[in-house]
C-alpha cells in the first residue's frame, strides 16, 4: 500500500524477447525486453561471466538511478559483477534509457494527478524491479537461491524497496538512496530528491518502517558523508532505527552503515564493501576482487531496441493503468440508494480519509474581539491548529436568522475578499468566514511554492484538502455551539480546492444542511488532490452522496 500498488497487479506473461548479444573480455551480455504489464515494455542487459562456469552462478539485480542513460551509464558495474563470477541483470527505469513513460511527475509539478491516483514513481519502479527480478530468476544460468540487489541514488532506493517487498532478494546493498523521511522534511533535502526516493504517504510510513521488513536478511547502507542530497542525521537515524529490528533477531551485524568521504557517488572503499557483502551473504564464497573499469560498449551496439521499440507500448500510461476506481451499482429507487450511499461513505472513511479519524493535532481557539456594525455583529477569532494559524470571522445579523453560511477560503482567499464576494447574496443570513491553514496571507505562491507543498503533502499523506477538512472538523462544532447558530441550518460554501474540502466534510457530516460549490474541478485528476481518492470515487459521484440535501454549483 505504501508503494501505491494495492491491489498488486496480476503478473502477466513476461514475453522475454532477445534482441541480440554483445561481449568483451570476461563477460557476455544479452539484450532483453520484457513486459511489466500487458503491452508495457521495459528493457535491460543480462550479463554473464565468460567463460561461464558449469554450475549455476550467484546473481545481482542492478537497479539504475537517475542518469538518463540507465544501463549504458552503469554498464561498468554490471561488467564488474560478471568478471567477479556473478550473473547481473541491469535494467532501465521508467522514462530512462530506452524506456518511455513518466518518472518525475510530482517533482516536475506536471503530474499532480498522481496524488489522487495514489501513484508514485517509487511504486512504478518497484513493479518494474519485481518484474526484472522475475526475468533474472527465469535464467537457467542463475542460482535463484543466491540473488542480491544493489544500486545507487534512485537505484539505491529502489533496491531497498524491492528487498522489503520480495524475499527472493537474499541481501541488499543500497548506496546514497534512501533516508529518514522525518529528517528529510525537516532539513528540506526532500526537495532535492526525486519522488521515487520516498514511499507514498497515505499511511505515513517512514523509510525505516520499510527497511525493517528486510530483517533478518543482510542489509548494507552505504552513504557518502559529503553527499549534498542528504544530511548525516538523516541516514544515521534511518540505519539506527532499522538496526533495532535486527537486534530483535539477534543479528545486528547483518544491518550495517558504511560511511565514506566524498560526494553523491561510489568510492573505491564502498565498492569493495559491497563486493565483500555479497560474497559473504549472497554467493556465500569469496570471489575475485575487481572494480568497475572505464571501458564501455558503445550504445549503438548495446541498444536493445535500436530506435524501434515494441508496438504497442503503453508504459507511458502506467499511472492510469494502475488506477482502477471501485465499481458500485446504480440505485433504481430511493430505498436502494441508502445502503449504497452508506457503504460508499464507509469505504471512503476506511480507505481514503482514515487520517481524519486518527488525527490528534492540538487545537485552540480564542476570540480576538467583537464589533458592532449597522446590521451585523462582527467577531474575529484566532485558532491555532498544530502550531499553524486559522482565522475566522462571524457576521451575525442583529435579528435572528434561520441560516448560517460558512464560507471556507481557498489558496489566496482572505476574509475581506470572501465577504465582498458573497455578502450581497446573503443579506438575510448569518455569515462565517474561515481562512484555514495555508490560505490568506499564509498561501503558497501559484508556482514552485504550491508544487512543493503538494509534493511534501503527498509524501506525508496530508494534502491541503485533507488539512482543511481537519480544520472544519474542529471549527464546525465550535460554530454550532455559538448562541447565534444553535438553532440554525448550516450551509457550506467553498470554491476550487476549498470547495472539495467542503464537499467531503458535508458527505461525512449529515448535520450540514446544504452545500454551494464554485468553480470546483471536474475531476480529482485536475485538482482537489486527496491521496488515493480516484481508487474509490471522483468528484461528480461524490456529489451524489449528498442527496437528498440541497446542493448548488456555480461555474464560470
Amino acid at each position: 500500500i505504501s508503494m501505491a500498488l494495492h491491489p498488486v497487479p496480476t503478473r502477466c506473461d513476461l514475453k522475454i524477447t532477445l534482441f541480440g548479444e554483445f561481449s568483451g573480455p570476461g563477460f557476455r551480455a544479452r539484450k532483453i525486453a520484457y513486459q511489466i504489464l500487458p503491452d508495457c515494455w521495459s528493457s535491460g542487459h543480462f550479463f554473464l561471466p565468460e567463460p561461464l562456469p558449469e554450475k549455476q552462478v550467484p546473481a545481482v539485480l542492478y537497479v539504475c538511478g537517475h542518469s538518463g542513460q540507465g544501463p549504458q551509464h552503469n554498464q561498468a558495474h554490471a561488467i564488474m559483477w560478471a568478471r567477479r563470477g556473478y550473473a547481473c541483470f541491469i535494467f532501465d527505469t521508467i522514462k530512462q534509457g530506452e524506456n518511455t513513460g513518466w518518472h518525475h511527475g510530482l517533482y516536475s509539478g506536471r503530474r499532480l494527478d498522481w496524488i489522487s491516483r495514489m501513484y508514485t514513481s517509487a511504486g512504478g519502479e518497484l513493479l518494474n524491479s519485481i518484474r526484472a527480478l522475475d526475468v533474472l530468476c527465469s535464467m537457467p544460468e542463475v542460482d535463484k537461491s543466491r540473488i542480491g540487489a544493489t544500486g545507487i541514488s534512485g537505484g539505491g532506493a529502489h533496491s531497498h524497496f524491492l528487498a522489503a517487498a520480495d524475499e527472493r532478494v537474499k541481501a541488499v546493498a543500497t548506496s546514497c538512496g534512501v533516508t529518514s523521511l522525518k529528517s528529510a522534511l525537516k532539513n528540506r533535502t526532500v526537495f532535492q530528491n526525486c519522488d521515487c526516493m520516498f514511499a507514498f504517504g497515505a499511511y505515513q510510513r517512514d523509510s525505516c518502517d520499510i527497511g525493517a521488513l528486510i530483517a533478518p536478511r543482510p542489509l548494507l547502507y552505504c552513504f557518502a558523508s559529503g553527499d549534498n542530497l542528504f544530511t548525516t542525521e538523516e541516514y544515521r537515524t534511518l540505519a539506527e532505527k532499522v538496526r533495532k529490528i535486527y537486534r530483535l533477531y539477534d543479528c545486528e551485524e547483518k544491518c550495517e552503515l558504511f560511511e565514506y568521504p566524498g560526494p553523491h557517488a561510489y568510492s573505491e572503499a564502498s565498492i569493495d564493501r559491497i563486493n565483500q557483502w555479497f560474497d559473504k551473504y549472497v554467493a556465500m564464497e569469496k570471489h575475485p576482487a575487481a572494480r568497475p573499469g572505464k571501458e564501455e560498449v558503445p550504445d549503438e551496439i548495446s541498444s536493445v531496441f535500436n530506435g524501434k521499440p515494441p508496438i504497442p507500448n503503453r508504459l507511458d500510461i502506467l499511472p492510469e493503468l494502475l488506477t482502477k476506481t471501485a465499481a458500485r451499482p446504480l440505485p433504481r429507487s430511493a430505498k436502494e440508494w441508502e445502503p449504497i450511499k452508506n457503504d460508499t461513505i464507509l469505504s471512503l472513511r476506511r480507505n481514503v480519509f482514515h487520517w481524519l479519524d486518527r488525527n490528534n493535532e492540538k487545537f485552540e481557539i480564542e476570540r480576538i474581539g467583537t464589533w458592532d456594525t449597522l446590521k451585523r455583529n462582527f467577531s474575529r477569532y484566532k485558532a491555532v491548529h498544530d502550531g499553524m494559524e486559522i482565522w475566522m470571522e462571524t457576521w451575525f445579523l442583529k435579528t435572528k436568522s434561520a441560516n448560517t453560511v460558512i464560507a471556507v477560503g481557498d489558496f489566496g482567499d482572505d476574509a475581506p475578499g470572501m465577504m465582498k464576494r458573497i455578502a450581497e447574496f446573503l443579506e438575510n443570513d448569518n455569515i462565517v468566514l474561515i481562512e484555514p491553514r495555508a490560505t490568506g496571507p499564509h498561501s503558497p505562491d501559484t508556482g514552485a511554492g504550491r508544487n512543493a507543498l503538494f509534493r511534501a503533502a503527498s509524501i506525508v499523506g496530508v494534502t491541503p484538502v485533507l488539512m482543511w477538512m481537519n480544520d472544519l472538523k474542529q471549527l464546525i462544532p465550535f460554530i454550532r455551539n455559538l448562541p447565534e447558530c444553535r438553532d440554525c441550518r448550516l450551509f457550506l460554501y467553498g470554491r476550487q480546492e476549498a470547495g472539495v474540502a467542503c464537499l467531503y466534510h458535508a458527505v461525512f457530516d449529515e448535520k450540514i444542511t446544504g452545500l454551494i460549490l464554485e468553480n470546483v474541478p471536474d475531476t480529482h485528476a485536475d485538482g482537489g488532490y486527496i491521496p488515493g481518492i480516484l481508487k474509490e470515487i471522483d468528484i461528480t459521484d461524490a456529489s451524489g452522496l449528498l442527496a437528498p440535501r440541497p446542493f448548488g454549483v456555480v461555474s464560470e
